[in-house]
């Protein structure tokens, strides 16, 4: 496609001004981002591997809004519809809808048991007053002129309208990462390793959605592509760098919560009693059974050595000892104050030291090493 671009300059350099190649390159990284968009949403739709199948049916939603304001974008500047037009006007209500569809991914991503309530109609209500006025608008007036609307009424009304989405984008991006930050503490109250599920890539895509509003809302605010052609073509670079970006690091994803509906639930419950303050935490057994479950434990961790799975999870080792995974989770965090990951991977770290003072395994490198005691990263 660049070469194609390139070519298409070359030879057309006769006949292009400077001002319309940049205009040109302006429609062709949009039609770009249109397509990228498109190929990823088929993707997400698709979802091969069936994984986070919630989530993605919301992240769907949100490509789907970034699709549909990049085409209007293209029909406006190939002059096929007017920038007044209707069509653009109840298109434009997508604006509204693509920050809390993002939200509402990342929700599903870390709590997949989420149940829909009415409430969360509120994170809509900007979206739903807009249509509302918009289809007020058509009955109110048929034949609405332009020239009965002054400029200053239009340029306070954008101004009005680039202040909300602002508003809206920055906040959401803000509750995003937070969440996604919340998820990667409490991930290692369940797992041994947190790669692959640890949300980074979304956490790395919140960080990137804020920068791309920023330049959103600021063009919304200023009107700088208007007045600048070298700053639309930078963010329309910008937006679809981070397309692509998106596209790599969805391909990857893993399942965050490959468990039964149960056992989602008991880690769920897990999750929101370690945010709980001490004092209203439950006391689930007595002091005698928890020297019991840690005696056990103990046993279980020098005999069988389960550490050494790198896949090792919270799920996995209740199953080991016939507990749930809830009341393990209470043994590990009041019986040796640690969370599961501290736990498991200190004995890894014990087998490792072992392992580097035995002869026997001098042919082993320390990644080597790290491998053989159950850690499956070179970064970890």
């Amino acid at each position: 496609m660049v070469v194609f671009f390139l070519s298409f300059c070359n030879i057309n350099s006769v006949y292009l001004s400077n001002q319309d190649k940049l205009l040109f390159m302006s429609f062709f990284l949009s039609a770009l981002i249109a397509g990228a968009c498109f190929l990823l949403l088929y993707i997400i739709l698709l979802n091969v591997k069936k994984v986070n199948v919630i989530a993605n049916k919301w992240f769907a939603g949100f490509i789907f809004c970034l699709l549909v304001l990049t085409s209007v974008t293209i029909l406006i500047e190939s002059k096929t519809i007017s920038e007044s037009s209707i069509i653009v006007d109840g298109l434009s209500v997508f604006i509204f809808l693509i920050s809390p569809f993002f939200y509402f991914s990342i929700t599903y991503f870390i709590k997949p048991t989420t149940n829909w309530k009415h409430l969360n109609h509120l994170h809509f209500w900007l979206s739903y007053f807009y249509l509302f006025l918009f289809i007020l608008s058509l009955f109110l007036d048929e034949n609405p002129k332009v020239e009965d609307v002054s400029q200053n009424t239009v340029d306070v009304a954008n101004y009005i309208l680039a202040s909300i989405v602002s508003i809206q984008v920055f906040t959401y991006c803000f509750l995003s990462y937070k969440k996604i930050v919340e998820h990667q503490k409490n991930i290692l109250l369940y797992r041994s390793t947190t790669e692959n599920i640890d949300l980074g890539w979304l956490k790395k895509i919140s960080l990137a959605v804020i920068i791309m509003g920023f330049f959103f809302a600021t063009d919304l605010l200023f009107q700088l592509s208007e007045k600048f052609i070298l700053f639309d073509i930078f963010t329309n670079f910008l937006y679809l760098i981070t397309i692509m970006y998106i596209t790599f690091f969805w391909l990857k994803q893993e399942e965050i919560y490959p468990y039964s509906i149960a056992e989602k639930n008991e880690i769920i419950s897990i999750i929101e009693e370690s945010n709980l303050v001490e004092d209203k935490k439950k006391k689930l057994i007595s002091d005698e059974n928890l020297d019991t479950i840690k005696s056990e434990l103990l046993k279980l961790m020098e005999i069988e050595k389960p550490f050494l799975d790198s896949d090792l999870n919270l799920v996995k080792l209740a199953n080991k000892m016939n507990l749930s995974s809830h009341l393990l989770s209470y043994a590990i965090n009041n019986g040796f104050d640690e969370n599961f990951f501290q736990f498991i991977n200190r004995y890894r770290i014990e087998e490792a030291k072992k392992l580097i003072l035995n002869p026997k395994m001098n042919y082993l490198s320390l990644l080597g090493i790290g491998f053989e005691v159950g850690f499956n990263s070179k970064t970890v």
